[in-house]
């Protein structure tokens, strides 16, 4: 196990937001994970008349103070991305930020990157945080879970019903 308090950011990953001039990188990024996601939520559809899995509110992103996307590096690629809500996007009395989406591309899964990404972003940013999955991503519940128990980090869990799925939701603080 790793400690929290004893980590040093290594210099190969970093957290940075992502610049306007950068949204179709997003944007194509957001249409993998989506892609990935919809193994879980059925109601997830390809755009017919461009082939992509669309997030409708990626405007706001760039737009909404609160609403905050970041790129993931390792050295010099970008690996995934954390899509944070913050503010009037965040129910203030549980949690300053909302993790909406966390995202490293299957490539570079399964070789502790996501830790590492997490740590580095915690390090960066910390405070009380609340993060959900659908009840049936079993990868990702167990991720979150991996994270929790590799630095110590005490969190409260519930399920919720959002827009007719299943969804665990962890409140902890970092």
């Amino acid at each position: 196990m790793q400690s929290w308090n004893n980590y040093e950011e290594r210099q190969t990953m970093k957290i940075t937001r992502v610049e306007k001039s950068d949204k179709d990188i997003l944007k194509q990024l957001i249409a993998l994970f989506l892609h990935d996601l919809s193994e879980f939520n059925r109601d997830l559809e390809m755009n017919s008349s461009n082939g992509l899995f669309e997030f409708d509110v990626l405007d706001w992103f760039f737009e909404k103070d609160g609403l905050t996307p970041y790129f993931i590096y390792k050295k010099d690629k970008i690996i995934g991305f954390i899509l944070l809500q913050s503010g009037p996007f965040s129910n203030q009395k549980f949690a300053d930020y909302v993790l909406n989406s966390f995202f490293i591309l299957k490539k570079y899964r399964r070789q502790g990157l996501g830790k590492e990404a997490c740590k580095a972003f915690f390090t960066q940013l910390p405070g009380r945080y609340a993060v959900s999955q659908i009840k049936t991503n079993t990868p990702a519940i167990q991720f979150w879970r991996n994270i929790y128990e590799s630095f110590y980090i005490e969190f409260y869990e519930k399920e919720e019903l959002e827009e007719g799925h299943e969804v665990i939701y962890q409140y902890f603080k970092v």
